[in-house]
């Protein structure tokens, strides 16, 4: 423990040193003077922010919103827009600034229109033009929908009320059936709104552009045409004192001001105010619907790519005729901004200085702005590439071998076109390198090296073919200069360079980083060179002095176990399908700590068999030993090494620098290296670290699965846990053989997703290689009939394609594919690729929706949200079909009995009449995919200090020091929001870290708010249906329901629980924490019925994986019996207490508490029981009459005669029902909130 407080220390006092001044920064309330008789308005800003922030919160105002030219003026003079306010000379907190119009030049006004159009756009402007349909589209103002209830404190909640005569209030699981699984019909809410409401019918550039020069010099910029709502077509001149309305129509040109329309304005959005009433009625409307949304819905998401979902609705198409207009609008006619100088960009952002945090972090803020404006870049650069709209720089040469420059963005084919990698696998190695080069330049810049530099690089996959994207570095295309790779080697080490400069720089923070070793590697000519990295990464001297690494695909070892045992054919199994196989980062540090522990422990118990020999010490150095003993222990408990055990070894005199672990990259590979003592040594490290993962850490993961600290919902998230413990995909199979011999109920959840994951990862390979040949028309006729042979086998067990006219199914290789094709192409490459032997009916168990998802995320597939068929037709359907189709053949047939002289018509009435019944044959049809996008992989910057901040935060709440975490957790945020933006998964993270803070805390207006946003981030850039969106909104339901508004967090918990049963259906151990949250709700609702039903499922899923024996499951079934109890079910709440006590009884004992409780209860409801069948036998007694009267009070009388006994007691089951119901929900929330920090 003292490790962890030492390194918490150390984190905070390094926060603290560098911001005292941020603690107590002052805020500015600035009063704005507006033109004309508007109100003022005021602004609450800091002084760091700059004139421009200020502008532009004015612009996003509702009652500002129609002025985008105006500057600022304090005390008559106007401010520069670049100052910062307390730059500003003589200005105070109160200050008073003065918004005054100013001239338009030609790029005002382009923008003024832009933003016009943005309003007219609303939150979810319809764009066509974007990669995909729906992009980053937030969900929570549509389900939060009308909120009718109050936030009550908990000390005004009334116990009374739970038990009312007033009728239950409605709510969202009224009348519904919580068995039904979900549709993916509802996958998008109905009452999510993408339209905003119409204020004009046309907003056009003019045909009489450009100005002619004559009216430029009366100050003509550009000429609109509108078309109101009234019908009318009004010309407009954008000049340089505003907008007015001009006499020109589409047929004559008449620059003058209209004589029938007098109507001039600064802004266009006050012209048409005054020109049109319709659209100062309908813009008012449009505001009220954007301001219904959160702000950070509306914000635009520019530094992280945003998430596209993967069913969609059938996009809306609107006609907007200055669409096309767009780039000239945002980038004028030359769109000379367009074209960006993207490395120097990033590299001058990388040499800004860092030595005081404000510095760092404008610094981070500009390099992940540039950084997500390049991948946009390049995202758009890919498809042209693939689409064939850029002509290659190396036409002659084979297509694989292409190369692309467009938009300033060097583009090249992922695969071997060079031959490098033809020992290795070919382009099956060269796939692979790709996506290690990217991990290679993400490492780099997280160590973020002085005088080293990166490229900005990003992957896109797209119609089957991996584009590799990166900055262009300057002198790169000039040929003649030859030697300008000055470390490494460029021909597979026939000539390996080595600059002094560049290996000193790689030997300061790089090797100490990866804990790279110094090795020699001798070229063909026998001459010995040192180097840290492998002799495949480039050391490169660009034409602007800057030096730069690429390559960097082997930064680590080869895994060399894997390599012996699986790169080969044996046991049955074909050879791995590339010799790429190599170590992950993570595990390089996970197996560096583990011998720095064993060392530690060494050196340790070596010391103290010293000191045990040297009895008779100082009493100082018996206080050491004391010191040393209390030390090692924690040690061996310690997971976290790095600089805090190095502070210690000091006071027990252990050198750490002592420890010397390195890693070669080299060993193992095609690289020649001295036979020395020392190259086998470092052999044999790489040989442990090999054996460390397969024999360690992979069978550790497991455990962890079992214990549930990790709980993964998706193949994504599995994928993710793997990585964090540096396992490689390539062992999917080798954990789900673990997990099967295992037998363990608790874990048949990941061993099902694991399989599922295996399946996933085949099909992309497959659907990859098959779009690759489809040219666009042929697309979504392969990807339905992929689909169809691998989900709609069921339906229809030999699909036929639907194939372009005049071709037939030889012609194209996907049309081949029948399910048992596919099923054993499948079952082949999991051999293949995960040494893994599926079940004969593996593809048939699959879930259909979830499976489909991970398919459609994989590969970019955006399908129709509709409800798919995958079950055969029914007998009875059959006959229907039969029936419906002879009338439709009667009907036919009387047609062309029917004789007329207007022949013609008839038969065109008969077209319309006689259509034949649509019908579904397969369960995708090609109209079904809406959608093909880019898949992207980026190599995003970290924030180092803010998420430094962060743990430290959560580390001092975890020991108790409340106070100074929540300060750390706030700076935290607020380095975040600066670096990232608002819209980024890690500012999420942090809201919701925070929310549940402040949720404890009972700070109910801070923790909804920062919830909110939470959702509302990850929606946008994680995708409306991850699993961190659908742990945001469960607890986001959980505090609306402690903030006494449980309504509206059912209807969370229901969107939530939606999605939870289409990501992984029923039976996820998690669930059940949901479903006790739910029914808690419920129950405070006095909704007893519905909410016993949650309790139900929750013991049914506890069960099912725990077993009837297990604890867990008892405290569900006593809990269901409260639930019964309150139902007045006394006989199923008996059965379920007794289940309950057997359980407590035998697993912990008569004088445990939970088995006294349990007992109480027992005895409680026994005597109930009694009393029941007294009160029946007296019914019995009585008169029929009688009886119907007495009948509606049974369901009140056993719970009063329940609690008369007990009262002298002061053990009443009632009150206890009532404790539970105030008390659970907070106990559910932890529990809820370690899960969720676990997963993270």
């Amino acid at each position: 423990m003292a490790e962890v407080q030492e390194k918490e220390q150390q984190l905070t006092g390094n926060v603290q040193e560098q911001v005292p001044e941020e603690a107590v920064e002052e805020t500015y309330q600035l009063t704005v003077k507006l033109p004309g008789n508007l109100d003022d308005i005021k602004i609450i800003t800091s002084p760091r922010e700059t004139i421009l922030d200020i502008k532009q919160s004015i612009m996003e105002s509702p009652d500002t919103c129609a002025n985008s030219c105006f500057y600022l003026s304090y005390n008559g003079k106007r401010v520069n827009d670049y100052l910062e306010l307390g730059e500003i000379e003589g200005i105070t907190p109160e200050s008073e600034l003065v918004m005054v119009e100013d001239t338009y030049t030609e790029r005002d006004v382009r923008l003024h229109i832009s933003r016009l159009r943005d309003l007219l756009g609303g939150p979810y402007k319809p764009n066509p033009s974007t990669v995909g349909i729906d992009p980053a589209i937030s969900l929570l103002t549509a389900i939060t929908g009308e909120i009718d209830e109050p936030i009550v404190n908990d000390a005004d909640k009334k116990m009374e009320e739970l038990f009312s005569d007033e009728p239950v209030p409605e709510h969202v699981f009224t009348n519904l059936d919580i068995n039904e699984r979900s549709k993916l019909s509802k996958l998008i809410p109905a009452e999510f709104k993408r339209i905003a409401p119409e204020c004009i019918k046309s907003l056009t550039l003019s045909g009489w552009n450009p100005v002619p020069h004559r009216q430029k010099l009366k100050g003509d910029l550009l000429y609109l045409a509108v078309t109101t709502l009234e019908g009318e077509i009004l010309h407009i001149t954008a000049s340089t004192k505003g907008f007015f309305v001009n006499s020109s129509s589409n047929n004559k040109f008449d620059p003058s001001p209209s004589s029938t329309k007098r109507a001039s304005a600064h802004s266009i959005i006050t012209l048409l105010q005054k020109v049109s009433p319709l659209f100062k009625t309908r813009f008012l409307e449009l505001q009220d619907f954007i301001t219904r949304h959160h702000m950070l819905e509306v914000l635009p998401v520019n530094t992280y790519y945003p998430s596209h979902p993967w069913a969609v609705e059938n996009p809306e198409v609107t006609f907007d005729p200055s669409r096309p207009c767009e780039t000239y609008l945002n980038s004028g006619a030359d769109a000379v901004e367009s074209l960006r100088d993207w490395n120097d960009e990033l590299q001058s952002h990388r040499e800004l200085p860092k030595s005081v945090l404000q510095e760092r972090v404008l610094r981070e803020r500009l390099i992940t702005k540039v950084q997500a404006e390049f991948t946009e870049a390049a995202v758009r650069g890919a498809m042209a590439v693939v689409n064939g709209s850029v002509l290659p720089l190396n036409p002659l040469e084979v297509e694989e071998s292409h190369m692309y420059v467009y938009n300033n963005i060097f583009f090249s084919k992922g695969n071997d076109g060079r031959g490098t990698f033809e020992a290795l696998g070919a382009d099956e190695a060269a796939h692979v390198a790709t996506g290690k080069d990217l991990e290679g330049v993400k490492i780099l810049n997280s160590i973020d090296a002085d005088g080293l530099y990166t490229l900005a690089s990003v992957i896109v996959d797209y119609k089957g073919v991996r584009i590799v994207a990166q900055s262009i570095v300057p002198g790169i295309f000039r040929r003649q200069d030859e030697n300008s790779i000055v470390y490494g080697s460029v021909d597979n080490g026939v000539q390996i360079s080595s600059d002094p400069t560049f290996h000193q720089t790689i030997g300061e923070d790089i090797s100490k980083s990866l804990h790279l070793a110094e090795h020699t590697v001798i070229d063909e000519s026998g001459a010995e060179v040192k180097l840290y990295t492998s002799q495949e990464t480039k050391g490169l001297l660009g034409a602007d002095g800057r030096r730069y690494m690429l390559d960097l695909y082997r930064l680590n070892p080869v895994d060399i176990e894997f390599l012996e045992n699986e790169c080969v054919e044996k046991d049955g199994k074909p050879a791995y399908p590339h010799k790429m196989v190599l170590l992950r980062p993570e595990l390089m540090s996970l197996f560096w700590e583990h011998k720095f522990r064993q060392w530690v422990k060494a050196k340790t118990d070596q010391y103290k068999k010293e000191k045990e020999a040297s009895k008779p010490a100082v009493i100082e150095g018996a206080e050491k030993t004391e010191k040393t003993e209390e030390k090692t222990e924690e040690k061996t408990k310690e997971k976290d090494v790095a600089k805090t055990e190095e502070e210690e070894e000091d006071d027990i005199k252990i050198d750490v620098n002592e420890f010397k672990l390195t890693f070669n990259p080299d060993v193992f590979t095609s690289a020649k290296q001295p036979a020395s003592e020392e190259t086998k040594q470092q052999e044999q490290v790489i040989r442990e670290a090999s054996k460390f993962l397969s024999e360690e850490v992979i069978p550790s993961i497991v455990l962890d699965f079992a214990s549930y600290s990790i709980s993964p919902l998706d193949g994504d998230a599995l994928t993710k846990a793997l990585h964090r413990r540096g396992i490689n995909m390539r062992y999917l199979g080798k954990l789900a053989e673990l997990i099967s011999i295992s037998k363990d109920k608790r874990i048949e959840h990941i061993q099902k997703l694991a399989v599922q994951e295996m399946i996933i990862r085949v099909c992309k390979r497959l659907l990859r290689k098959y779009l690759v040949h489809c040219t666009p028309d042929e697309t979504s006729l392969c990807i339905s009939h992929f689909l169809n042979c691998l989900l709609g086998a069921r339906f229809n067990p030999k699909p036929t394609p639907v194939l372009p006219e005049g071709s037939n199914r030889n012609d194209f290789e996907w049309a081949q594919l029948t399910p048992t094709v596919l099923k054993s192409l499948i079952a082949q490459q999991v051999l293949l690729r995960f040494r893994y032997k599926l079940q004969e009916d593996a593809v048939d168990q699959l879930n259909f929706i979830p499976t489909l998802r991970e398919l459609c995320l994989r590969t970019g597939v955006q399908v129709n949200a509709r409800d798919y068929r995958t079950e055969p037709y029914t007998e009875e359907e059959r006959t229907a079909f039969a029936a419906e189709d002879a009338a439709h053949q009667a009907a036919k047939d009387r047609k062309k009995q029917e004789q007329s002289h207007a022949r013609g018509k008839k038969s065109k009435k008969q077209v319309e009449t006689s259509k034949r019944p649509a019908r579904r044959m397969t369960t995708f049809i090609p109209e079904d995919i809406f959608n093909l996008m880019p898949t992207v992989k980026q190599a995003s910057s970290r924030s180092v200090f803010a998420e430094e901040t962060f743990e430290a935060g959560k580390m001092s709440i975890a020991q108790g020091h409340k106070q100074l975490g929540l300060e750390l957790l706030l700076e935290s945020l607020a380095l975040h929001e600066q670096t990232y933006g608002f819209l980024h998964p890690e500012t999420s993270k942090c809201y919701a870290t925070l929310a549940m803070l402040y949720h404890h805390s009972e700070d109910r207006e801070s923790s909804l708010d920062l919830q909110r946003k939470a959702v509302i981030s990850a929606e946008r850039t994680c995708g409306i249906d991850h699993p961190e969106t659908i742990h945001h909104y469960l607890n986001l339901g959980l505090f609306e329901h402690a903030a006494g508004r449980t309504k509206l967090a059912l209807r969370y918990i229901q969107h939530a629980l939606y999605y939870w049963d289409l990501l992984f259906g029923p039976g996820h151990p998690d669930s059940a924490t949901a479903d006790n949250n739910a029914g808690v709700m419920l129950q405070s609702l006095r909704d007893y019925k519905t909410s016993t039903k949650f309790f139900e499922r929750a013991c049914a899923t506890q069960e099912s994986i725990l077993g009837k024996e297990h604890v867990l499951t008892a405290t569900g079934y006593h809990v269901l019996a409260k639930a019964y109890t309150l139902e007045g079910s006394f006989p199923k709440a008996l059965a379920a207490e007794r289940i309950a006590f057997d359980v407590f009884n035998e697993k912990l004992g008569p004088e445990d508490p939970r088995t006294k409780d349990s007992d109480l209860w027992l005895k409680e409801l026994t005597q109930n029981a009694v009393a029941v069948a007294q009160q029946a036998r007296e019914e019995q007694a009585r008169n029929a009459a009688g009886a119907t009267k007495t009948t509606p009070m049974a369901a009140a009388g056993p719970a009063a005669s329940a609690a008369v006994p007990e009262v002298p007691r002061g053990e009443l089951p009632i009150d206890q029902v009532l404790q539970y119901i105030n008390g659970e929900p907070t106990t559910v929330a932890r529990k809820g909130k370690k899960s969720q920090k676990k997963r993270k």
